[in-house]
């Protein structure tokens, strides 16, 4: 089923992607436009919400918040950075059209779409940024494929 643009603005839709290098991002939409390969199948963004959500955390830490980010503020961004994912968040919340996010954490030890099962990865390939995430503090979601 498809999220319409309805849904798209009235919630906070956890999503993810992936870059030209294989690492994984988490971003929070804060009321904004998906990318189209995202809003194509609310079936598939659950499926890849609820693996990233069940994979455990290390022992020791794993995630690092921005300097600008005080840790116990964003809670769910170091929750999937310790889970290895680059964690972005939207810069204006619910300003539907605006395409700008910020990183908010980011993981110590970076997960990639070499680990992943499969399925998952092949899911996961769907949506793509156009370069590497890794040095990135901010990210325009209108480039996402």
């Amino acid at each position: 089923m498809q999220i319409t643009p309805e849904d798209q603005e009235d919630a906070d839709i956890d999503w993810f992607a992936t870059d030209t290098d294989g690492h994984i991002l988490h971003v929070a939409s804060g009321g904004g436009v998906l990318p189209a390969s995202v809003a194509a199948s609310e079936e598939v963004l659950l499926e890849l919400h609820q693996y990233f959500l069940t994979l455990p955390e290390p022992a020791a830490g794993g995630a690092q918040a921005t300097s600008d980010t005080p840790v116990g503020s964003s809670p769910g961004a170091v929750r999937y950075a310790r889970r290895g994912l680059y964690s972005f968040a939207k810069t204006r919340l619910h300003e539907h059209t605006d395409p700008h996010y910020y990183v908010v954490a980011r993981p110590l030890h970076p997960l990639t779409v070499a680990e992943l099962p499969p399925h998952i990865a092949r899911l996961l390939r769907r949506t793509q940024l156009p370069g590497s995430v890794v040095h990135q503090t901010t990210l325009d979601v209108s480039t996402i494929l």
